[in-house]
């Protein structure tokens, strides 16, 4: 994330390019703003991506690279392994995704002066690129992107006193990364280069063409970072629909959903979820099929509570995951994570996974809930995306299309910030907006939303 004001490379703290390049030449003639500019490059897009769903890594394009230095491939090369590691390439779908290869989380964040009068040309020219495009274009979501401003402020100092209580020192042997997972300094770093961002009011926003989803500083930061920001100095308060896709999965359950005309909501009034529900042209018979398997259930219930309404309830109860462990590993203490890992693998992972033997949980489900597992395999059947995907976008346009709007309809002058299925506001204003969350939900579903509060600061 490079200061472009003061022309710094923010990179790392504990890499020392100058004593790599002394220890280990390389065999071409390089500028070091060259190998900065990747290092600073991968640090800052830390902030941008999902890290646990891409195992750490940050993907970035190969014209984006060549655009600030042509011969950025010997570079690359030259740093992998000392400095960074790389993932696979997928012809069409993803470009090579790097991280920081490092283990020492001493130092923070430093700036390292540009030197180089070309690269300092260039990364002037990429900034205002960048600048030009990192904000929603015209005024569809004004009415969240207004918000990001000058009022909108954190406490840089006990935010990183709390990446340091977060990620403290570590003891004894170091152990490597486990596969699959972004490492301890990755996600660090990631903390550092948010809190960073909003200091220097570097704001981002943008929306997810298929789920819908608003993200920004504020939606991406760590949350445990939250409670440092305020808005014109007022503490935040997030208002949540409690377990959400739990909530909205049971629509999934209803042949209402499968139908053309049922309105307000029906799966056909999601266009980008039809490809992955079936990718070839017989949609409406693999929709078909699963309104036949929900007709069969529902036509099969009995008083003992089989079928659907089991789950049904189980979601609209007081105490949702509880409730779930007591039936689902009724001899163990309760473990709320471990509950709310089991729905991420039924919700999020495909049909095969559930032979993996870290599929327990999910075996589990299947054993206590056939009928609706039944319900989300014929969903997952061609592109396990596909459950997770109708879920996000029933979120989405329960908080950003329609709750998010009318209050800024309603009351045009009160601060909110979306975080996927919450809307933040100052302290004071968090009843109201309850009340309009609890209204949207059910004219939109017709399911009652539970809420939740989380006070930041």
């Amino acid at each position: 994330m490079a200061d472009v004001q003061s022309m710094c490379w923010i990179i790392p703290g504990s890499i020392d390019m100058e004593a790599i390049l002394k220890k280990s030449p390389p065999e071409f003639k390089y500028k070091v703003d060259y190998f900065y500019y990747i290092i600073d490059t991968i640090t800052e897009a830390s902030d941008l991506e999902d890290l646990d769903n891409n195992a750490g890594f940050v993907n970035l394009q190969a014209k984006r690279l060549q655009a600030f230095n042509h011969n950025y491939g010997k570079y690359i090369d030259y740093l992998l392994g000392k400095v960074i590691r790389r993932d696979g390439y997928i012809v069409g779908k993803k470009s090579f995704g790097y991280c920081i290869n490092i283990r020492n989380e001493d130092g923070g964040l430093k700036a390292v002066p540009i030197i180089d009068f070309i690269a300092r040309k260039n990364l002037k020219q990429e900034y205002a690129e960048k600048k030009k495009n990192s904000g929603i274009k015209g005024k569809k979501y004004d009415y969240l992107t207004k918000w990001f401003n000058p009022q909108l402020k954190i406490d840089g100092k006990k935010a990183r006193e709390k990446v340091e209580e977060l990620f403290p020192p570590l003891t004894g042997a170091i152990r490597g990364t486990k596969k699959g997972q972004p490492s301890r300094t990755t996600k660090r770093y990631k903390s550092l280069i948010a809190i960073e961002k909003f200091e220097k009011q570097e704001f981002y926003n943008s929306v997810d063409g298929n789920i819908g989803r608003f993200h920004s500083n504020i939606a991406n930061i760590k949350k445990e970072l939250r409670q440092f920001i305020t808005y014109n100095g007022q503490q935040l308060v997030n208002v949540d629909i409690k377990n959400s896709q739990p909530l909205f999965s049971t629509l999934l359950l209803s042949r209402g959903l499968y139908n053309k005309s049922s309105k307000p909501i029906n799966i056909y009034n999601i266009p980008s979820v039809l490809p992955l529900i079936n990718n070839t042209k017989n949609i409406n018979k693999t929709i078909t099929i699963i309104d036949h398997y929900i007709m069969i259930v529902e036509s099969s219930e009995s008083i003992n509570d089989k079928g659907f309404q089991k789950y049904i309830d189980l979601v609209n109860s007081d105490d949702f995951y509880r409730r779930m462990a007591s039936i689902i590993a009724p001899n163990k203490p309760y473990n709320k994570a471990e509950m709310k890992t089991m729905m991420f693998m039924v919700f999020f992972s495909s049909n095969r996974f559930i032979g993996q033997p870290k599929a327990h949980f999910k075996r589990l489900f299947k054993a206590n809930f056939p009928e609706v597992y039944e319900v989300f395999v014929k969903l997952k059947k061609k592109n396990h995306a596909a459950l997770s995907h109708v879920l996000q976008r029933i979120e989405s346009t329960v908080i950003v299309e329609r709750s998010a709007k009318r209050i800024a309809e309603e009351h045009p002058t009160l601060p909110i910030f979306t975080v996927h299925d919450s809307i933040a506001t100052t302290k004071g204003n968090e009843e109201y907006i309850a009340h309009i969350i609890k209204e949207e939900t059910y004219d939109y579903t017709g399911v009652n939303a539970q809420i939740g509060f989380e006070h930041w600061g």
